[in-house]
């Protein structure tokens, strides 16, 4: 009796498929990895640097002091890297949402770090301009200006 119920119903087949697609991710998750790379730049330039100069602090209290910043760094990278994954939604497999922001957030955290540490401090602000780079339509105006445009 059971076989016998399940015939037409078992071939019938639901539909459960969401009336619209979802929406692409936003730019946020871009803007997240950006920044995550560019905490973890600086993190590391600036680990390295107690490591090497003395100029860079004023003996040991400085020097533990600038180690736990860049370990702060650290975790705050992590941190904005995985609430930018959780974002992507569908899309974490696409490659553009990782390749331009990590390539951006690592020269802003060089440049970053370099002024930080040369004390320019009217210049901090400036490389965060670059994070314009992170748009899409200019990422694709760049692709297709290089020749990778889609």
């Amino acid at each position: 009796m059971g076989e016998a119920m399940k015939g037409p119903r078992a071939q019938r087949r639901r539909e459960n498929a969401p009336i619209r697609p979802r929406r692409p991710a936003t730019v946020v998750p871009d803007v997240l990895f950006a920044f995550a790379m560019t905490t973890w730049t600086m993190a590391a330039v600036f680990t390295v640097a107690t490591f090497v100069s003395d100029d860079v602090t004023a003996g040991e209290a400085g020097k533990i002091l600038a180690r736990v910043f860049s370990a702060i760094l650290g975790v705050t990278g992590v941190l904005l890297f995985l609430l930018g994954v959780m974002l992507l939604r569908d899309e974490r497999q696409q490659a553009d949402h990782f390749t331009a922001p990590f390539v951006v957030g690592v020269v802003i955290g060089g440049l970053e770090a370099t002024l930080f540490l040369a004390a320019a401090g009217a210049w901090l602000p400036l490389p965060f301009v670059l994070l314009v780079f992170i748009l899409r339509p200019v990422r694709r105006l760049a692709g297709r200006l290089v020749g990778r445009g889609q």
